[in-house]
């Protein structure tokens, strides 16, 4: 056009802003002020809608000014563009005054006001709106619509029979759109019944209602009835799309019922929609989760465009299924990695316990310049927790400072503590947890956890008290380390305060793992029968953990008689394990009474319960020596031993008695017995091999016996080496001949 009037530029901008071209509209407008034409009712009105699609305040903000220097900004139609345009942008601290200047309120402003109130999830100040509305003007339907989806959005019962009332007091005519609201409000706060008794009643349902009723049922776990309405809204002319059709792939999943699956498989065919991308990732899984990978398999390989999403899908079911070599190669063969797809890989290797081949894939990934996220580094922490391997967690830390990842990620910053912790450098977690700068509960109790397997109880009420401080609520979580370090530390009174201060001054309902906590607390501290008493009393089936612990201070205060009843109850109610049948032949063994004790190997013999062996190691220069008692094969075996033996001799001056006891079962040697423990061989290695100066770092993944237990301590007064020894329960902190648990383990 040679000649641009302002007509021809508001209809051409009002175009764009109903094509959805919101950004081109603003950019038409400036245009239009550079040519010298001024902004109209018309073009601005346009203007505010597109900053309201893009979320644009701060072109919104400039809209704005101009209407109230021109003193349009109270008008009803412009000045509602304004709330509207605030209250979609979130920014309601605007958005309220612009309503409150308004001449007129119609009942689009108080909508658009509302909607505000219910986008931010401010229900509180959505209903006094919808209250002072009533006054004025009556409620319509997109007002009801908007709050019922704030009530169904919450889950908040209460907000959507209150808002139901509203509308069967004044009477007001319900359409389709409210009813499906309705529907979906009760269905999303579990009141299937009321949802079913709104739908039956609906003359016109879509696709939208029969979903919301659908959902209601899924999400309550009723998926037999989910998937029955499912086939009931094709028997009533309702066509599923793309999005109901991996709903339903999603229920067949969860049941597990291929025959459904295969089912809907059939409809996708027969409507040639195979090749939509969410329904071929979900029937990959769902065949998967049926354990059929050989239709999971021809799914994947009958799709003739192969997406990254449908790659990551496949690459995640073979993981699932332990198929990590056939993971990793197709991995290898992808063009288009993204970074979820690496992320996959990853956490496929740490749940596998492939440490090198997971370190190797993350190498690959920073050489490739991928760009590495919290939810990368999260699984390699956590592996480096469970190995542990303190050295290569510090390599990890410092790729996370140079990458910017330090103290931005709240669930990073928790595995760096946890992590920290787990591999027995404490002073380390402690230095990250106060540099944090957002700590929830799950760090605080984190943190107070590893103080507890720490044997520091002092730290932990310390920390607890810090907590409360900084208005953090303690949970059942955070009872349980505090109960768990009373425990460790023979604190009954103590214990016995925090138990009640949970069930009565924080109104936290006690579980099966606190009782387990008061047992083994009673229990360590010799009141055996008092534990016994617990368990008789409560509310719920004491759980194997619960007879463990009894089982447990049986054998540490030699009460055989509780400890047969104890031993019973596990042997039936978790008989694979041999933890269970060793510890109650090791009673017997106390006892002198080995004709028992072989009953009962016996009995793990018949039915056919191997012992689990006792392996120690010890990571030395990146590389991790593994021993088993009595082993001889490492290359050093020779001087292992022989260091052993000028240390027991040197323990002896010290007073030192080998605790025959400790051995549990019949042996010509007891003595050399003992020096063949694996966390003893470990310890001798350490001294052989590590600097004066370094800590030695211990991992057992069985108790530490008592006689280790002493000679840890006098080879530490011995040596001058700090010796740090974590078990299957806790850290052993050994120097200057004393322990961290205070011989109370």
């Amino acid at each position: 056009m040679t000649e641009k009037n302002q007509v021809s530029w508001n209809s051409v901008i009002s175009s764009y802003v109903q094509l959805g071209c919101y950004e081109e509209a603003l950019h038409l407008l400036s245009r239009m002020q550079d040519s010298g034409l001024q902004c109209d009712r018309f073009n601005l009105g346009s203007g505010l809608v597109a900053c309201s699609a893009l979320g644009d305040t701060k072109k919104g903000k400039q809209l704005h000014g101009y209407l109230v220097r021109r003193y349009l900004d109270t008008s009803v139609i412009l000045g509602t563009a304004i709330v509207d345009m605030y209250s979609k942008c979130g920014s309601l601290e605007e958005a309220h005054p612009a309503f409150d200047r308004l001449d007129i309120k119609s009942d689009v402003s108080w909508n658009a006001l509302i909607s505000g109130y219910v986008q931010e999830q401010r229900s509180e100040e959505a209903i006094e709106m919808y209250q002072r509305m009533r006054s004025s003007v009556p409620p319509d339907e997109y007002t009801y619509g908007t709050l019922l989806s704030l009530a169904a959005n919450q889950e908040n019962e209460d907000i959507g029979r209150q808002i139901h009332a509203y509308m069967l007091r004044d009477g007001s005519m319900l359409n389709a759109v409210v009813k499906t609201e309705l529907v979906r409000m009760y269905a999303r706060c579990g009141r299937l019944r009321e949802a079913e008794v709104i739908f039956s009643c609906m003359q016109e349902r879509n696709s939208y209602c029969w979903n919301c009723l659908i959902e209601g049922y899924e999400e309550n776990g009723d998926y037999f009835h989910a998937l029955h309405l499912f086939y009931q809204m094709q028997l009533n002319g309702v066509n599923p799309d793309s999005f109901f059709l991996s709903n339903a792939l999603s229920i067949c999943t969860t049941l597990s019922c291929i025959a459904r699956g295969k089912q809907i498989h059939g409809f996708i065919i027969r409507n040639a929609i195979e090749d939509h991308g969410i329904l071929r990732c979900m029937l990959v899984v769902m065949y998967a989760q049926c354990e059929n990978m050989g239709y999971a398999c021809k799914v994947y390989e009958k799709a003739r465009d192969k997406d990254v999403f449908l790659h990551n899908t496949m690459i995640s079911t073979y993981l699932n299924c332990g198929k990590v070599s056939e993971a990793g190669g197709m991995f290898d063969q992808m063009e288009e990695k993204s970074t979820v797809s690496w992320n996959i890989m990853l956490s496929g290797y740490s749940k596998a316990g492939l440490k090198d081949e997971m370190f190797r894939t993350f190498s690959r990934m920073t050489r490739d310049g991928v760009n590495c996220e919290s939810s990368t580094l999260v699984p390699l922490f956590n592996l480096c927790a469970s190995l542990p391997a303190l050295e290569l967690g510090q390599m990890l830390h410092t790729v996370v400072i140079k990458r910017g990842l330090s103290l931005s990620s709240l669930i990073l910053d928790s595995v760096i503590v946890d992590m920290y912790s787990k591999c027995g450098s404490l002073k380390e977690a402690r230095m990250y947890f106060d540099c944090m700068e957002e700590k929830n509960i799950v760090t605080w109790n984190s943190m107070i956890t590893a103080y507890g397997k720490h044997g520091q109880s002092d730290e932990i009420f310390v920390l607890y008290k810090q907590m409360l401080k900084e208005n953090i609520i303690p949970n059942g979580v955070t009872f349980l380390s505090l109960l768990c370090a009373c425990s460790h530390s023979g604190l009954v009174e103590e214990g016995i305060y925090w138990f009640i201060t949970m069930l009565e001054e924080c109104d936290i309902e006690a579980e099966a793992e606190h009782y387990t906590c008061m047992v083994d607390l009673l229990g360590r501290a010799g009141l055996v029968e008092e534990a016994k008493e617990v368990i008789d009393n409560m509310p719920m089936e004491p759980e194997v953990s619960t007879w463990g612990a009894l089982l447990g201070a049986c054998r540490m205060h030699k009460k055989i008689d509780i400890a047969r009843l104890a031993a019973e109850k596990l042997f039936d109610l978790d008989p694979d394990n041999s933890g269970h049948y060793i510890l109650m032949a090791n009673i017997y063994s106390l006892f002198g009474m080995w004709k028992e004790a072989d009953g009962i190997r016996e009995l793990m013999k018949s039915r056919g319960v191997k012992k689990e062996p006792g392996v120690s190691w010890i990571r030395i220069n990146n590389e991790v020596h593994t021993f088993h008692a009595g082993d001889q094969t490492h290359p050093l075996a020779d001087e292992i031993y022989r260091n052993l033996r000028v240390l027991t001799a040197n323990m002896k001056k010290l007073g030192y008695v080998p605790d025959v006891g400790s051995v549990l079962r019949s042996v010509n040697d007891s003595e050399e017995h003992l020096l063949q423990h694996s966390e003893r061989l470990a310890l001798s290695l350490g001294l052989i091999k590590l600097h004066e100066s370094s800590v030695i770092r211990i991992f057992k993944n069985l108790r530490i016996c008592g006689d280790c237990h002493v000679a840890m301590k006098l080879i530490s007064k011995l040596t001058g080496r700090t010796i740090i020894v974590r078990d299957t329960n806790r850290f052993h902190h050994f120097e200057g001949g004393i322990c961290s648990c205070g011989d109370y383990w």
